[in-house]
């Protein structure tokens, strides 16, 4: 990854229990401590949006390029995690969903553990972090390219421009 870590929202265990109480209520019994998961999905979104969401918004934005060279000659993506705004409850809903879904991956992958409630759990926390990143992949209003808006959210004109990522694949007429 060429961007260092940083959490790509604010969320945080409040999320976790409007969200999924019941992930909250069985990390409690557990005592387990949500910043590690937060900083291990962080990452793994982090990753995700360098090699996935950004080249459809790169292709999609003006002014958004794949890759930019370092004083030292080495060519490197342009994505900027800086960028994000942190506050969008779109990266919250990532943030969130990703965090509960590993806390449960944790749990479903020890086989001494396994039960069908904390399975099922699992289950569920990867369909709704699935259906938040397919709706990131396609709003894409979260990233203040232009710095303009730190704390978002973003125009709605660039929210219209960044909701159709297929604007120039032929479906649409060149005016």
């Amino acid at each position: 990854m060429s961007v260092p870590y940083q959490r790509v929202s604010v969320a945080s265990v409040s999320d976790i229990i409007f969200y999924d109480p019941a992930a909250e209520r069985r990390a409690s019994q557990m005592n387990i401590n949500w910043d590690d998961y937060f900083k291990v999905g962080s990452q793994e979104i982090l990753y995700s949006l360098e090699w996935t969401w950004w080249p459809q918004y790169a292709d999609t934005v003006f002014g958004a390029a794949y890759y930019q060279n370092l004083p030292n000659g080495a060519l490197v993506s342009s994505f900027n995690p800086s960028l994000l705004i942190k506050t969008d409850q779109t990266l919250i809903r990532l943030d969130t969903f990703m965090a509960i879904k590993i806390f449960y991956e944790s749990i479903v992958s020890d086989t001494s553990n396994i039960n069908d409630v904390d399975k099922a759990n699992f289950d569920h926390a990867l369909r709704r972090y699935q259906s938040e990143w397919t709706k990131a992949m396609t709003l894409m209003n979260f990233y203040d390219l232009s710095q303009t808006s730190p704390n978002g959210p973003t125009t709605k004109l660039e929210e219209n421009w960044t909701a159709d990522p297929d604007f120039f694949d032929g479906n649409r007429r060149y005016f």
